[in-house]
Formats: C-alpha cells, sequence, structure tokens
C-alpha cells in the first residue's frame, strides 16, 4: 500500500484521508462514485414521495396531496385536462387505493424524470377491493427546499374509469 503525504494528512491509495493529528479516517469518493450515490439517494426519495402522493389520493386528503407538488407553477394533467389549480385536480374521494409500479427514475442534479404505471382500485362499502383502471404517470421532479416535489405529473389512463354504480 502506498501512501502520499500532503501536509498534516495521509492520502492512501485506498481512497481514504487519515488525519494524522486526529488519528480519523475520511473515505473520499470518485466523481462517478458520488454521482451514483446522488442519484440512488434521490430515486430513494422520489418512491418515498410517490408513496406518499398515493396514499394522500388515497385517503381523500387534498392538501397534503398537494403538498407533493412545488410551492408554485406547478401542474397536473389527466387524460388531457391541464389543471393549473391542484384543488380543482383533485378527484380522491377515500372510496379508491392508488397504487404505482415500474418505477423507471432518472435523475439528474436537481430535476428528476418519472415513468410509472398507474393502477386504480375501488373499495365498497364493505372493504371488497376491484380492479377500477390502469395507467401511466410522466412525471417532472425538482430538488428544492430540501426535498422532491413534483412540477408537473401527466396521468394517462388506459380506458376511462367506469362511473357506473354496477361498475364502483
Amino acid at each position: 500500500m502506498s501512501a502520499l503525504m500532503h501536509g498534516t494528512e495521509k492520502v492512501t491509495d485506498t481512497s481514504s484521508v487519515v488525519d494524522l493529528e486526529t488519528e480519523k479516517t475520511t473515505m473520499t469518493m470518485t466523481y462517478q462514485q458520488e454521482y451514483l450515490l446522488h442519484a440512488a439517494t434521490g430515486r430513494a426519495a422520489i418512491l418515498n414521495l410517490s408513496a406518499r402522493h398515493n396514499r394522500f389520493y388515497s385517503e381523500g386528503d387534498r392538501d397534503r396531496w398537494i403538498a407533493t407538488f412545488r410551492h408554485s407553477g406547478a401542474t397536473f394533467t389527466r387524460d388531457g385536462e391541464l389543471f393549473t389549480d391542484l384543488r380543482a385536480a383533485f378527484d380522491g374521494d377515500g372510496k379508491q387505493r392508488l397504487v404505482t409500479v415500474d418505477h423507471e427514475i432518472s435523475v439528474d442534479g436537481v430535476n428528476a424524470t418519472q415513468h410509472c404505471v398507474a393502477i386504480l382500485f375501488t373499495v365498497d362499502r364493505v372493504g371488497v377491493t376491484t380492479l377500477r383502471t390502469t395507467g401511466t404517470y410522466r412525471d417532472q421532479l425538482i430538488y428544492e427546499r430540501g426535498g422532491w416535489y413534483f412540477t408537473s405529473r401527466e396521468l394517462q389512463w388506459d380506458s376511462m374509469p367506469s362511473r357506473h354504480p354496477l361498475m364502483m
């Protein structure tokens, strides 16, 4: 193992720095390692954001659902209808369960994109859950104020959910 002395630090070939005064070892990362770490932590945080978004929708909690979006300028599009007023876009009523799967997430610094599959279930009065429809989300996200937020969500249902009482 080779070492290079620099001031009061010894740099080793194992990507660690030893402070000779305190004898503490600090691990350094290559640019690629740091990039991958940021991407992995960003992906995990975006998955958590999506889970909260789904849960708030399913619980019928409009204010917390809106809080998953950027505070200003966020949009939501459902089946081609654009909403700039997120309060008007919310249609969760506590009688449905929204689930997202197959997340494809790309993180680039403070911006990210996500594509995923949406699955919407209905829950009847006795708690029986039935598949209502499926669709896809295409999302733009931003990291600000210490967290990830949706700047835009585009939801396209594969088929229009039925509102007929026999189908709910």
